[in-house]
């Protein structure tokens, strides 16, 4: 932006009188010459002037340095933005890291190795899986035979009796069997 002449102006780059055309973003001047972005030099005469800390900057350097960018597509955020995860978003690409559902405000997130997970994927993925049904273990479960299981799960493979709360049980090629089915007594 040109200003008129007749006012006293300095130049906010060099400090010297400015005589005859100045240039002036915000309360400040600047000779021609000396109307640059502080980072890449591009003349700024005709074009959009960005200011900070008494410094100019081109609109491409501007929004480098000073606007946040979208954890998901790198894009600059220009309005409305969701910090989460020590991270920025644009609230459309603030989705599930697996399924890319859009989580909705108040939604639960969980979080695993530093990225958003919806309830059902964050199970999917952390969970244990049982030796029985390959589901999700969500809650009581047991160790046996190397492997997690679902209570409900850890059966004998021949008859389906249930070893909750049982002490023994045999094992027939990895897999649990009562003694019943081996013709055992307990």
């Amino acid at each position: 932006m040109s200003v008129q002449q007749g006012e006293t102006m300095v130049c906010t780059k060099c400090g010297e009188n400015i005589v005859g055309k100045a240039m002036k973003a915000g309360d400040k001047y600047w000779h021609e010459s000396h109307f640059l972005c502080s980072d890449c030099g591009v003349r700024l005469r005709d074009t959009k002037v960005f200011q900070k800390d008494g410094a100019l900057f081109c609109d491409h350097d501007y929004k480098k340095r000073f606007v946040p960018r979208c954890a998901s597509c790198s894009g600059f955020i220009l309005s409305d933005c969701i910090r989460a995860l020590d991270q920025t978003w644009h609230p459309e690409h603030f989705n599930c890291y697996s399924c890319q559902a859009n989580f909705d405000q108040g939604a639960g997130i969980h979080t695993h190795l530093g990225r958003p997970y919806c309830k059902a994927c964050y199970i999917d993925t952390v969970c244990d899986r049982c030796h029985g049904c390959s589901k999700p273990i969500t809650d009581k479960a047991m160790k046996a035979l190397e492997h997690s299981w679902h209570v409900d799960c850890f059966v004998c493979k021949e008859c389906g009796f249930s070893f909750e709360g049982k002490k023994n049980f045999y094992s027939v090629d990895g897999d649990p069997v009562c003694g019943a089915c081996l013709g055992t007594t307990e």
